[in-house]
């Protein structure tokens, strides 16, 4: 296979030979032992080669009834053409084991959900749900679900059946397939949903502009995101929610309680077509890119450290996917050509396009276990490629995979090619005789000239070589970072320059350093300018000496300022006698630009430019949380969160009035005389200390012409019984209305 462990190898439908297959183990782990350089992890990992290769002996020998371990770094690669899943071993590409699908589902478009050991397949035609058995290489377990376009998701211990024609979602038992509950309704049209690690669901219902989770299979309250119409699509990233509001060109990182952080797109994304903008439905860390196939524009995100990267990739006739990050790449399928287009962040340019398939095709991307699968559905070609840039190519027909068929079984399709499509070797240099010419070896017959056949000794003088035209540096590369815009570039290509000066610059920034030499680094730092400001540059490549200069094609717009980070130091202090009470917070640390506060509490959502927000009309007794965002024109980071706790705080008071008349004071059940019942009393004469929680309204009295309707709830140790009592008392016995501090009861 070409490409593979350096080597070009012949299409064939035969068993490779299986001393190679283990020496490709031995090498895929040293090559993965290699730049750690811990000795410990390389003897386990040639330990765990060790296991691989006697698996592949037991494999190799054919014994009839046996059943390969699956490889754990290893991905299931859908055929639907063929009706089969392939298993694929992520260090060596090669096909470990296949399932054939029940009869029926052969050419029709399906999906597959993976979690943990649990993989489910949907025929997105009919609405059938398949499990496959990975250690008997079938998929006999189903449940039908009668309907075409479904969405089949898994996380955690939980899987889900989304019907966005009925707007349902349906909980099913992953290892049955069969529903555990009637469907529930969402309340609106969902678009495509994504399940969390702890099996958390999240549908995004655009027309609404929310997004409605469900926690351990329960639906619950519906999070506003956006304006009611607005396209939003959702990315799991390393592990959390993200939706990407395509109509505004914002991102925002969503909790159960709400949006835990938003940032701004920039104005290429939102000059772009929503339709055109493409988000992947999840990442492998907290880095999500956004591409607008249109002109081509990418923005990296990244919801942790709330950095975002701006980049131009040149896209121009090309029908492209959503792009997939791993590593310091960014790759993006090209299925007008069945290639990856690639993006590299460290150099700030393109890389060289990934070749996948022979021709155009739809190219399915995901990360898992560290590494970028690509898969063509509708043929047998597939990838997978590591974080180094590593690519090995996957041939899925291959009819040598262990599967569940019987000995005497044929493979499905006899004439359908083994491995990668020939063209491959034609693009990797191969001659017809199998052997690729050298590097400087000439295009045509032998070495020497071809005219007379001779030695290679050649009359007369040689031809100069013409010097090298000036080129222009690569596009630039802008990272917003606080304060600042850094811009990397490649540097140019042909003659050498004698500078680079960096143009575009605000009169209120500095750039840093004022030129880079031809030996780089090729990095400008651009301090200053206004966070509500975008700014774009281009490199400028001088020559000197009569020679033209060169300007690079201007970088994406950016900010020089990145989203602020969660507030410090939330604090709530209740009012006198509650009912409220003020929130109060210190701004994030290095904050820039003008930062307003957007404040998630009772009663919705409030904005602040100040550090505190007041609340009024609460009730008492509740706790309700509250959450603080500060926010820039960059978006907002993380919030601060805390409780507004309104439980009024017990007083220690002493009961007044009670005279030696020989009647006792009743403490009652409730704030009236003669309604609900007596729960104890002090004996007629003492005054004793007492816990006074609140006061309320109840039974007006009148006692010593002096009339009242507050009743003081109290606890009292009753000395005699041995035990705390709790009721009311008529006020007239505790004056807790002109304590300030007693608040009013819930």
């Amino acid at each position: 296979m070409p490409g593979e462990h350096g080597t070009t190898a012949t299409v064939a439908a035969k068993r490779p030979d299986l001393r190679l297959r283990c020496a490709a183990l031995a090498t895929a782990a040293w090559a993965r032992l290699r730049p750690t350089g811990n000795r410990v992890t390389g003897y386990i990992a040639v330990g765990a080669v060790g296991a691989l290769i006697g698996t592949s002996l037991a494999v190799g020998a054919g014994a009839s009834g046996t059943r390969p371990r699956l490889a754990d770094i290893g991905a299931w690669l859908v055929s639907s053409e063929k009706g089969e899943v392939a298993h694929a071993h992520g260090l060596t590409g090669a096909v470990d084991g296949k399932v054939v699908l029940p009869a029926g589902m052969a050419g029709h478009p399906v999906s597959v959900a993976r979690d943990g050991d649990t993989t489910l397949v949907l025929d997105e035609r009919t609405g059938r749900v398949v499990r496959i058995d990975a250690a008997q290489l079938t998929a006999e377990q189903s449940a039908d679900y009668g309907a075409a376009g479904l969405q089949l998701v898994s996380g955690g211990a939980y899987a889900y059946v989304v019907d966005p024609a009925q707007g349902t979602v349906q909980r099913i038992d992953p290892a049955l397939t069969t529903p555990e509950g009637p469907p529930v309704e969402l309340g609106g049209r969902p678009g495509a949903a994504v399940v969390d690690g702890d099996g958390t669901l999240w549908v995004p219902l655009p027309d609404e502009g929310t997004v409605v989770p469900f926690v351990e299979g329960r639906k619950s309250t519906a999070v506003k995101v956006a304006e009611a119409g607005h396209d939003l699509t959702l990315t799991l990233a390393g592990g959390r929610p993200v939706v990407t509001d395509r109509t505004a060109a914002a991102m925002k990182v969503l909790t159960v309680g709400g949006v835990q952080g938003t940032f701004d797109l920039g104005e290429a994304i939102a000059g772009a077509d929503p339709a055109d903008v493409l988000v992947p439905a999840g990442t492998d860390g907290s880095a999500v890119p956004v591409l607008a196939a249109g002109s081509g524009d990418l923005v990296v995100v990244d919801v942790r450290s709330r950095g975002t990267t701006h980049a131009r990739m040149p896209v121009e006739g090309h029908d492209l996917g959503a792009p997939q990050p791993l590593g310091k790449r960014v790759h993006i399928p090209d299925e007008s050509t069945g290639r990856l287009l690639v993006y590299d962040t460290s150099l700030s340019a393109p890389a060289e396009p990934v070749p996948v398939t022979d021709g155009a095709g739809e190219l399915e991307l995901f990360v898992r276990d560290g590494l970028l699968w690509v898969n063509d559905q509708d043929g047998a070609a597939a990838a997978v490629i590591d974080a180094d840039g590593e690519v090995r190519h996957i041939g899925k027909y291959g009819a040598d995979a262990p599967s569940a068929r019987g000995p005497g079984d044929g493979p499905v399709e006899d004439s359908v090619p083994t491995g990668a499509p020939a063209t491959w070797v034609q693009q990797q240099g191969a001659s017809p005789g199998g052997t690729a010419p050298g590097p400087g070896a000439p295009s045509g017959g032998a070495s020497g000239d071809p005219s007379d056949g001779a030695s290679g000794e050649t009359s007369g003088p040689r031809p100069t070589q013409p010097e090298p035209e000036p080129g222009a540096p690569g596009s630039p590369q802008a990272e917003s970072r606080s304060g600042a815009i850094r811009i990397t570039f490649a540097e140019a290509l042909g003659a050498t320059p004698r500078r680079y000066v960096l143009k575009g610059a605000a009169p209120d920034q500095t750039v840093t350093p004022e030129e880079i030499g031809s030996d780089g680094p090729f990095t400008f730092e651009v301090r200053g300018g206004s966070c509500e400001e975008q700014y774009s540059f281009t490199v400028v490549a001088e020559y000197g000496v009569g020679k033209p200069s060169k300007e690079s094609a201007p970088s994406a717009f950016a900010r020089p300022c990145v989203a602020p980070g969660a507030p410090r130091e939330l604090t709530f202090t209740p009012a006198q006698g509650g009912h409220g009470g003020t929130v109060t917070w210190q701004p994030p640390q290095g904050a820039d630009g003008s930062v307003t506060y957007t404040i998630n509490g009772p009663g919705g959502t409030a904005e602040a430019t100040g550090l505190s927000h007041s609340y009024a009309n609460l009730p008492n007794g509740r706790i309700s949380s509250v959450a603080v965002m500060a926010g820039n024109a960059a978006g907002a980071g993380a919030a601060a969160s805390g409780w507004i706790d309104l439980r009024p705080p017990a007083q220690r008071m002493n009961i007044v009035h009670n005279r030696p008349d020989g009647r006792d004071l009743g403490i009652r059940t409730l704030p009236h005389s003669t309604q609900g019942a007596r729960a104890g009393a002090i004996p007629s004469g003492q005054n004793p200390e007492v816990t006074v929680h609140c006061n309320t309204k109840g039974q007006e009295i009148t006692y010593e012409s002096k009339t009242t309707d507050v009743w003081a709830r109290l606890t009292y140790y009753d000395p005699a019984l041995g035990k705390d009592i709790t009721g009311y008392v008529t006020d007239h016995f505790v004056e807790s209305r002109l304590n300030p501090d007693v608040w009013e009861c819930e």
